[in-house]
């Protein structure tokens, strides 16, 4: 499992990319360690990431992500803005603990 502060720090490097599963992956599972869950992940037999994009009710678009690691408690979530039809991360990771939404 993948520490709470290297998901932070792994997920802050992601500022200013386009939020897609295969970003996702490689930001979380970038060590020498993670090639087998990579390698999963790319034959498409495995999903280790899973996020939820959060809607504004008032202007009807994505403002927020929930990301989710299978293995670890905690839920994460990054700020989001829409650029050209693609959802691009812009705000510092946090650890959202709104566990009952």
């Amino acid at each position: 499992m993948i520490s709470k502060a290297d998901v932070i720090e792994r997920l802050g490097s992601m500022i200013g990319k386009e939020l897609t599963s295969q970003n996702l992956h490689e930001a979380l599972f970038c060590e020498a360690k993670h090639k087998k869950i990579l390698r999963r992940f790319s034959f498409g037999t495995h999903t280790y990431v899973q996020y939820k994009v959060q809607i504004d009710k008032d202007t009807q678009k994505p403002a927020a992500v929930d990301i989710t690691i299978p293995g670890n408690p905690n839920t994460f979530r990054v700020g989001l803005v829409e650029e050209n039809g693609q959802l691009i991360i812009n705000s510092e990771p946090r650890i959202n603990f709104s566990y009952l939404s």
